[in-house]
Parts: structure tokens; C-alpha cells; sequence
């Protein structure tokens, strides 16, 4: 049975997508849906030169992927409007350039806040007027001020995780507030045959440094605990070691230049002891 054109069309671009796929160091799967196509255009931008957006039918994607590694393939078919990025750099460094290139908008009824939207205290562009009533409906204190209305103290019209109501997003327009973060959300990423996923790619600095910090606290301890020398444990193994012995040379009254003071002061604490008890016979 003949392939029909279309198919035929589509095969032809799965092959030639594959064999790019290979020139690259890392393949990244991006999130087209949600992101404006403006914003976009200016996020393309910033990577040009570094690298290079391909732009497909997502079921010529997925099969192209399929040729390259099948974990990438399963994650990039929960992806609604898959888009390539294919670079010599790592994920984390394009994770590191979205991040630095996000953009800011307002904010549509229906949307979810990423986080907390607030109204800050101050002076507003309106006059006293109906938008005193529009305020108040959404629980905004206000005061006139200058023949201005202005927001008696900081407020949070939306909690992180929650709808935005049409009368929060109709003030936010007017005020020109825009809350909601436009990040290019890299996906997946698929680099030396490991695959990155977006909650690991962007993470703080101060996330991973923390994270390293306590790794390295617990490896210390399990170390020292199992009795291994290395750089890291051999000076507080033998500080341990100083610290135990010494205990124990004052406990059995073993004199030495380290030793000395320990032991006359635990002898002069035993003395007073002795002369209280006696003294309180």
C-alpha cells in the first residue's frame, strides 16, 4: 500500500529533524502554549547566535525524538505545544538565559497567580470618583489624598495558587500592574544521555549551594562516624580525638601541661562541695 503524500511529507521530516538532533550537545523540549508570540519573538533574541529554535508538527517532534532517547520522547508528549531548542550549551545555562530574559504582563481574569499579587500603599493615577466603589468591593482600604485616591497600606488581592477574579484584573489593567512572569519554561532537556527536567533546571543558585552545603554536613559525619581519613575529615577526627582524650585524662587525674588547670579546678569544685556539706553538718 502507497504512503499518502502527507505521510510521506511527514517521514521525510522526521528523518532530516533526526539527523540534526545529532549536531547538537543538548536538545531541549520548550513550552510554546501560553507564551505571546511577541514576547517570544524578543526571547529568540537573546538566544540567537547560541541557539536555534526548530519549529514542527508535534507528532513529527515526538518521532523524531524517538530516534534519540525514548525517556524524551515520553516526557516532551506531555508538552502542548512542543517547540526544539537545540544548542552546544548546557541546560542549565539555557535555563540561565530564560530566566535573565523574563517578562513581565497583566494579567487576564480566569488566570492563576504564580504568586501573590499585591496592591502596594500609596497614591493611585485616580480621582475620587467610582473607583473608590471598585476598591472597596475587592476589600481595598483608600483614603483621599491629593485629589487622588490612595491605598492606605499594602494589600494582597490574590494568593499565590488562586484564580484572578474580572474585577482584581480590571484594576490591576488600569493601575498597569502587571504580575504575571513570562519565562521561557524549557521542559525537558536532554544532555550526555541524561534527561533535565524544568524543576531541576531552574532552581536557584542559592538552592543548589544549600543543597550542596548539606550533602557535604551529612557525607562529614557519616564519615567520621565509619572512621574514613581523607582532606575533609582528618581535622575534625583528630580534634575529636584530642577532645576525648583530654576528657577522659582529667576524669582519671592523668596531669598533664593540657590537663593541669581541668583537674585543680575540678579539685577546687570537689573541695567546696565537700566543705559546704560538712560545713552544713
Amino acid at each position: 500500500m502507497k504512503k499518502s503524500k502527507g505521510s510521506a511529507a511527514k517521514a521525510k521530516q522526521v528523518q532530516e529533524l533526526s539527523v540534526d538532533l545529532k549536531k547538537y550537545k543538548t536538545v531541549a523540549v520548550v513550552e510554546l502554549s501560553g507564551f505571546p508570540s511577541r514576547n517570544f519573538e524578543e526571547i529568540r533574541k537573546a538566544f540567537r547566535g547560541n541557539a536555534d529554535f526548530i519549529y514542527k508538527n508535534k507528532v513529527v517532534i515526538l518521532r523524531a525524538l524517538e530516534k534519540i532517547d525514548q525517556k524524551l520522547v515520553e516526557k516532551a508528549s506531555n508538552v502542548k505545544i512542543p517547540v526544539l531548542l537545540l544548542s552546544d550549551m548546557s541546560p542549565f545555562e539555557l535555563a540561565k538565559v530564560a530566566i535573565q530574559n523574563t517578562a513581565y504582563a497583566k494579567i487576564k481574569p480566569g488566570e492563576t497567580a504564580s504568586e501573590d499579587i499585591i496592591l502596594p500603599s500609596g497614591p493611585t493615577p485616580f480621582p475620587p470618583g467610582p473607583m473608590l466603589s471598585q476598591f472597596s468591593s475587592i476589600g481595598v482600604k483608600t483614603k483621599n489624598e491629593g485629589g487622588k485616591i490612595s491605598i492606605v497600606s499594602d494589600v494582597t488581592v490574590v494568593k499565590k495558587g488562586h484564580s484572578v477574579n474580572e474585577k482584581v484584573a480590571s484594576i490591576l489593567s488600569s493601575m498597569d500592574i502587571k504580575p504575571k512572569e513570562l519565562v521561557l519554561s524549557i521542559e525537558n532537556a536532554l544532555n550526555s544521555g541524561i534527561v533535565f527536567e524544568r524543576s531541576i533546571l531552574y532552581k536557584s543558585i542559592d538552592d543548589y549551594t544549600n543543597a550542596i552545603k548539606t550533602f557535604f554536613r551529612s557525607a562529614l559525619s557519616l564519615s567520621m562516624g565509619a572512621g574514613i581519613v581523607n582532606k575533609y575529615t582528618i581535622k575534625p577526627i583528630i580534634t575529636k580525638l584530642y577532645i576525648g582524650v583530654r576528657f577522659l585524662s582529667v576524669d582519671r587525674n592523668i596531669v598533664s601541661k593540657s590537663t593541669i588547670k581541668d583537674i585543680l579546678v575540678k579539685a577546687s569544685v570537689g573541695a567546696n562541695s565537700l566543705a559546704g556539706k560538712i560545713g552544713g553538718e
